[in-house]
């Protein structure tokens, strides 16, 4: 009998190690990718350009946002899709700080001269924000932004 409970106790403890979801702490950096849509018609001869994930807390107005990642890309059509990388410890880089249990608010800019005239400006592609707002939620697997 005393066998019987010794041999279950090992299977449990051996199922339950390394598994997902079994309290061991994230060791590297989080992925979130976000899909830029737009018009097929949007001519684009510049294919290099940069995106950026900022971070601020939720609960200040007009203050700096920090800068979370930054990434370069190259595409000669929409859509296409970035991927970003969050670190494990990115809510202690935002400045100000984020109060203990509060709110973050994410968003993405774009910097990129896609009809490569030298300026960048409403001939570009570039962030529809009559349609929405760059928000992402970093606790979802896809994202999108929509561009004009």
């Amino acid at each position: 009998m005393r066998n019987l409970l010794l041999l279950g106790l090992l299977a449990i403890m051996a199922t339950s190690c390394g598994l997902k979801g079994s309290g061991e702490a994230v060791k590297g950096p989080q992925l979130l990718t976000v899909e830029f849509v737009g018009s097929q018609d949007s001519t684009i001869k510049n294919n290099q350009g940069k995106v950026t994930l900022f971070a601020v807390p939720a609960d200040v107005a007009d203050v700096k946002a920090t800068v979370i990642d930054e990434v370069d890309f190259e595409t000669s059509q929409l859509p296409f899709s970035v991927d970003f990388e969050i670190p494990v410890d990115h809510v202690t880089l935002i400045k100000p700080e984020v109060k203990e249990g509060g709110a973050v608010k994410y968003y993405v800019s774009m910097d990129w001269d896609s009809n490569a005239d030298g300026k960048k400006d409403s001939m570009d592609v570039v962030i529809d924000y009559d349609k929405q707002f760059p928000n992402v939620d970093i606790s979802e697997l896809h994202q999108q932004i929509f561009l004009k």
